[in-house]
């Protein structure tokens, strides 16, 4: 195996995602023409979140903390599970440039 596959398949972070505790499933949130935001509420408190664009160009995509149940002036910090770093902190959404068929996946955390 490619050692890219080999680092998707065993991504601790987002087996940990997957395997969380309190079992919930994720939901898609928003879907605006070709995005998508799928949420998944996870036992710490924190999301994990998906950002999906299925068009056949990059385009920025958002995600409001009121689609994932906080209320907007919550300062949380998001990380980027695929690329294992820290984004920052947020108030009220993010926003990232997700290329075109590809996903980004990331742990918002207030």
């Amino acid at each position: 195996m490619s050692p890219e596959i080999k680092n998707i398949l065993t991504n601790k972070e987002v087996i940990a995602v997957d395997q969380d505790l309190l079992g919930m499933q994720g939901r898609r949130v928003r879907k605006d023409g070709d995005s998508e935001v799928w949420a998944k509420q996870l036992k710490d408190g924190s999301r994990a979140v998906v950002l999906f664009n299925r068009g056949a160009s990059d385009a920025e995509v958002s995600v409001s903390w009121e689609d994932l149940g906080y209320p907007a002036h919550l300062p949380a910090v998001v990380r980027d599970l695929w690329a294992k770093k820290d984004l920052g902190k947020s108030t009220a959404s993010f926003a990232t440039k997700v290329p075109s068929h590809d996903v980004v996946m990331l742990r918002v955390n207030p």
